[in-house]
């Protein structure tokens, strides 16, 4: 195995393969298999390789540190820690589940191109809004589009208020209609799988406006990962997808800091947007100046090394 920033890296366990995928963070003692998207501690791996039960994975470790059935450790229980393991495996499953909701949801809001001339105005074409089926809530006065999972389901209806007043009458810019839970997708992914295996290449933008602005401008192959940092879940989906990465985040966002994009580094080239003239607001997304700023701060992306 090899070392770096901290962690183990080495072939994967689980299957064959000639780049190595499987990192080992001593610190905590926990393990992540990019390949097969598995992750934990010891007892979670000595599940996986042997292909056991939780019991016999307790069974199997206290024969390997020879204790025997009548010790109890004072610092570690193992009765404690199988209640603590599987309370974490169903709160997590918990988490990562999402509700899918009807494939017709957005017939019920209005498609009245007057309502959303706030985006038009902005860049964005109608024809792209269509394709995303960008929609006018009346009820809640919000641009409304799907959120979907990488199966192609909605799993939400997000909303963009469109009161001049929202701060002062303390409402949320953008809110999900329904709790997504766990971001285990990237925005645009599915509408841009070809563009970006032809490009070899993803741009992965904070917000959804971003990967609509940038598709008006004719560039398809990018997504949106919601937050201003790249979820674990979304890591799977970067390596198995193996292009290049180029991270076009909001001005503020150092990825330098990331973990997770560092981990990423380990598994595909990585680039980054970054803004040194000043061509745009300090959070602003990289394409909020205009389709010429984008190309100049595009042209002049960083390699992370």
């Amino acid at each position: 195995m090899r070392e770096q920033n901290g962690e183990l890296f080495g072939l994967s366990p689980f299957k064959e393969e000639r780049t190595a995928s499987f990192s080992i963070t001593p610190e905590t003692q926990l393990f992540y298999d990019f390949s097969s998207a598995i992750g934990g501690n010891v007892l979670t791996f000595i599940q996986k390789y042997n292909k056991c039960s939780f019991s016999n994975a307790v069974r199997i470790l206290k024969e390997y540190a020879n204790i025997s059935e009548d010790y109890v450790d004072t610092r570690l229980s193992a009765t404690k820690e199988i209640k603590k393991f599987k309370h974490t495996a169903n709160k997590r499953k918990e988490a990562v589940k999402h509700k899918i909701l009807s494939a017709d949801i957005m017939d019920k809001y209005e498609n009245d191109k007057s309502k959303l001339q706030t985006w038009a105005d902005e860049g964005i074409s109608y024809d792209v809004m269509e394709r995303y089926i960008v929609r006018y809530d009346p009820f809640c006065n919000r641009i409304v589009y799907p959120i979907r999972d990488l199966s192609g389901d909605i799993i939400s209806v997000k909303g963009r208020t469109l009161d001049p007043d929202y701060k002062k009458k303390k409402l949320r810019k953008y809110t999900y209609f329904q709790t997504i839970g766990d971001i285990d997708f990237i925005f645009g992914y599915l509408e841009h799988l070809n563009s970006i295996k032809s490009k070899n290449e993803i741009i992965l933008f904070e917000g959804e406006k971003s990967v609509l602005h940038a598709e008006t401008w004719g560039i398809e192959n990018t997504g949106a990962i919601l937050t201003s940092h790249l979820n674990p879940l979304q890591l799977p989906i970067l390596i198995k997808l193996g292009v290049n990465v180029v991270f076009a985040l909001d001005k503020e966002v150092d990825i330098h800091k990331d973990e997770n994009i560092r981990k990423l580094s380990h598994f595909v080239r990585i680039e980054y947007i970054k803004d040194t003239e000043g061509l745009i607001g300090e959070k602003d997304s990289p394409v909020d100046a205009g389709e010429d700023v984008w190309n100049r701060l595009y042209e002049r992306r960083k390699r992370l090394n």
